[in-house]
């Protein structure tokens, strides 16, 4: 009897298994079809195959062509893949809807690049199309512990397509930097000995750098203040209010988002210098 209760036991928790997975593979395709409503493909890739060379190593390995990454894909469970993607809705209704049906054509999402030369990769824009990858597991990385996530990844990568779309004035942003300030590009040398903070030193800060990743690239300081801006308003608030010449970036940056569309407003609003 003891044998037949368990046997039933079993078939009833093997079908409550399947009904869950069925439900949240439901949930999964709902919550994409939602992302799509706004304009945006998205996507679960779980093949190294299916990736295209980063813009880490696009610019470390001189590269002309695209080829493929090297490595193996760290798979991003469903549950995992359904809590992005509900992650990843809030922060694209930060963006007027025309400008993410003409600007964003695909968001592609995998878990991790594992290899030596790209397992820091949390996200990238491929240069010459309208298409953005996402990594959410590199945040599982103890290097990644401090003031950083996917959250600004996506605005981060985002604001790269924008920058190019609409021509922005990266001489007049840099106009604004103290004279101490030399960008040098090795992020890689970067991701590897992260500093004790994302966001930059005082010393830095009021040469007009928001965060240590800045150093690398006149881009990527630009991004630097657009993810802060669009993920944490209240950081941004903090350091535009401390520090003159970021308050110029941002203003600088302010500007060049409202140019693009005055239906951005809502998210300069969020902030206070």
């Amino acid at each position: 009897m003891k044998s037949i209760k368990f046997v039933i036991a079993l078939l009833i928790l093997s079908c409550s298994l399947q009904a869950c997975q069925f439900n949240l593979s439901s949930d999964i395709v709902n919550a994409e079809k939602s992302i799509v409503s706004m304009g945006v493909n998205v996507s679960r890739l779980t093949d190294i195959d299916e990736i295209p060379v980063n813009n880490i190593s696009y610019v470390n390995r001189g590269l002309i062509e695209a080829v493929p990454v090297e490595g193996i894909i760290r798979t991003i469970t469903d549950q995992r893949y359904y809590d992005f993607l509900n992650l990843l809705k809030s922060e694209l209704v930060k963006y007027p809807v025309h400008i993410l049906r003409t600007d964003v054509d695909n968001i592609f999402v995998a878990g991790q690049i594992v290899s030596d030369e790209d397992k820091y990769t949390a996200g990238f824009y491929y240069p010459g199309t309208q298409n953005i990858y996402l990594f959410p597991l590199v945040f599982d990385m103890p290097s990644f512990e401090d003031g950083t996530t996917i959250h600004s990844t996506i605005h981060h990568e985002i604001s790269s397509i924008l920058l190019r779309k609409y021509r922005f004035d990266m001489i007049g942003f840099m106009a604004y930097n103290g004279s101490n300030i030399e960008y040098w590009n090795d992020e890689g040398y970067l991701l590897k000995h992260p500093p004790a903070s994302y966001y930059a030193s005082d010393a830095l800060l009021a040469e007009g750098l928001l965060t240590h990743y800045a150093q690398t690239s006149a881009e990527n300081d630009y991004n630097g203040y657009v993810e802060v801006t669009f993920a944490y308003p209240e950081v941004m608030s903090r350091f535009c209010s401390s520090y003159e010449r970021v308050k110029f970036k941002y203003e600088f940056i302010k500007t060049f988002y409202l140019n693009i569309s005055a239906d951005f407003q809502p998210v300069f609003d969020r902030v206070s210098c």
